[in-house]
């Protein structure tokens, strides 16, 4: 079994990809994120010395980056949703990125 992972940059191609997911039969979550830069500038905590000098100066869109997850079976499964989430954002690149990782336990779904 494999978790396969999408993160977008932003929510824009969202509802294409939860069409072409649903439309294919995958089942998953999705999860809003902040990456740690984004979580760092809008927290209260002092900011790295690095980021603080910028955060006086760049205002920064503190939108949550959506993850997509879904559990499958088999490596052409993986293959399936990299394909689908390519169609539905005409390319990955410059838009987020994609990733599997193996599963060596889980219970409760099939």
């Amino acid at each position: 079994m494999k978790l396969f992972v999408t993160v977008l940059v932003d929510g824009e191609y969202m509802p294409k990809i939860l069409k072409k997911l649903s439309e294919n039969d995958f089942h998953g979550s999705v999860m809003p994120t902040l990456s740690i830069k984004k979580a760092l500038l809008s927290s209260n905590i002092e900011p790295v010395p690095m980021f603080g000098g910028i955060s006086k100066v760049i205002e920064y869109d503190h939108s949550p980056r959506p993850m997509v997850f879904v559990v499958v079976k088999n490596d052409e499964d993986v293959k399936t949703l990299a394909r689908l989430i390519n169609e539905a954002t005409n390319g990955i690149k410059d838009k987020g990125f994609m990733y599997s990782l193996p599963i060596d336990f889980l219970e409760g779904i099939e």
